[in-house]
């Protein structure tokens, strides 16, 4: 998934909630959504484009949470 250079957005929520927010990053990051296996008790994980997760979130992931590590890692969404 990170072939292309992008950072990735794991969304393993059952509402995909992170998915209108990661939109604002799609050039930049790819997003996925969908149970995991193993989730190790984690809603989402954002993964830098190196492999290193930047943010992890609970079962019920902190937008806002998420929106300020992508900022970070990824600039500002697009508009």
């Amino acid at each position: 998934m990170m072939r292309d250079g992008r950072g990735v957005a794991l969304d393993f929520s059952v509402g995909r909630c992170l998915h209108g927010s990661a939109m604002g990053w799609e050039s930049r990051m790819r997003y996925a959504a969908g149970p995991a296996r193993n989730d190790l008790g984690l809603g989402a994980v954002l993964v830098r484009p190196d492999g290193v997760v930047a943010w992890a979130g609970d079962r019920d992931p902190d937008r806002e949470a998420f929106e300020r590590a992508a900022g970070r890692w990824f600039g500002s969404p697009a508009t």
